[in-house]
């Protein structure tokens, strides 16, 4: 498998993070995909949108007409024609999300809230779920297999060369966030890792193009 670069939120050093011309530009770029945020707001809305607050209030307090962020349904023409790597940001909606999404291909959903992964596992979700730290998971082949994901997305200052073997003997992709520097993609694919996540998908395709010279 060709070592992936997906862009962190798309091309956020040249456009807005998770919009639709930052995953365009990364695409356009080079980049196999791009990993993007999602939260459900106050009046059930899915939207695209990272922070936890805006202002003094909690994203998820805020309704569509409140919040300035681009809805999941923008998504769909990018299905099939990359990899997309959505991290949902809090459990408790997997039935919307279900609606939207179930029927996309080349998609793998990602949470730092565990919760969901679990629930859409339960669910029998018909893409790949992933899991999405910060540090380091005792025993994490056996910890994701529980839950039911086969993607990890670990942050890359966790990872080595025998986590990641571990990993791939379990059948699981590897992908950490988010080197921004070639010595670290290089590191990071000598140690076995699947990809990488990165502000810089276009910087790190010339590097991928220029490494295999």
């Amino acid at each position: 498998m060709t070592f992936l670069i997906l862009g962190h939120r798309g091309s956020p050093r040249r456009f807005p993070e998770n919009t639709l011309p930052s995953f365009e530009e990364a695409l356009r770029a080079g980049a196999d995909g791009f990993e993007t945020d999602l939260r459900l707001l106050a009046d059930r809305a899915a939207v695209l949108f990272h922070d936890d607050e805006v202002g003094d209030e909690a994203s998820e307090t805020l309704t569509s007409a409140q919040l300035a962020a681009d809805p999941l349904d923008a998504l769909a023409p990018f299905a099939g024609r990359a990899l997309m790597v959505l991290e949902v940001k809090r459990s408790q909606w997997e039935e919307i999300l279900l609606e939207h999404i179930a029927a996309w291909p080349g998609i793998v959903v990602a949470s730092f809230d565990h919760r969901a992964i679990a629930e859409l596992a339960r669910r029998k979700a018909s893409f790949p779920l992933g899991l999405t730290f910060n540090g380091a998971i005792v025993d994490l082949p056996e910890y994701a297999k529980r839950i039911g994901a086969t993607w990890i997305f670990p942050n890359y200052h966790w990872l080595d060369e025998e986590q990641v073997a571990a990993l791939h003997a379990a059948g699981m992709t590897v992908i950490p966030w988010t080197p921004n520097r070639a010595r670290e993609w290089q590191h990071l694919r000598d140690i076995g890792c699947d990809g990488i996540i990165t502000d810089l998908p276009a910087e790190a395709v010339e590097w991928r193009m220029s490494s295999r010279a």
